[in-house]
């Protein structure tokens, strides 16, 4: 029996009830690193493609179905990303065309919503992901260390001084006193 999931390699989910249970977590994981709706669509697609094409080889004593999950999502933005400079579509770096990140932004109802998309357009794409694996999947140190290659306690630092950069942004608009 895995203790992470709670359940033998024999006794492994549908891989319907699997996506079900995971769509949401990895689609905002993809999006809180890109902020671009249909490109985490897109890419969370992809993800599991991938996934139902390796359900039956995953092994849950290795790691855990989401931290499974987070690595090939990890990949497919990657290779998203590659194919994307060749064509332009997007850019790695945060950048958006013109308007389309106004797009994302009005799609937003929640005042809070509003503010957090607004800070974390002024981090990078590695900085997102990390307080989403954090915050939004609720993904305890040591599993980020594991997807990231780093030890548990860099990421908590990592952590830490992001949420300093956060509230420097919102206080200030991100300008160092």
């Amino acid at each position: 029996m895995n203790l992470q999931s709670g359940r033998s390699h024999n006794e492994r989910l549908s891989f319907e009830d699997f996506y079900e249970k995971y769509y949401d977590r990895v689609f905002n994981f993809v999006y809180m690193r890109l902020l671009h709706r249909e490109d985490a669509e897109d890419i969370t697609e992809d993800t599991f493609l991938k996934a139902m094409a390796a359900y039956d080889r995953n092994d849950t004593a290795k790691a855990s179905d989401l931290t499974w999950l987070c690595t090939i999502a990890r990949n497919c933005m990657v290779d998203h990303i590659r194919k994307s400079r060749k064509g332009k579509i997007i850019s790695f770096d945060g950048t958006f065309d013109i308007g389309e990140e106004d797009r994302e932004l009005e799609s937003l109802n929640d005042d809070t919503e509003r503010r957090i998309y607004q800070i974390f357009q002024k981090l990078s794409p590695e900085e997102r992901e990390l307080l989403s694996m954090r915050f939004k999947l609720d993904m305890d140190y040591s599993k980020i260390g594991e997807i990231l290659g780093i030890e548990p306690k860099t990421a908590a630092k990592r952590v830490e001084r992001l949420l300093k950069k956060c509230r420097e942004i919102e206080t200030n608009g991100g300008k160092r006193k």
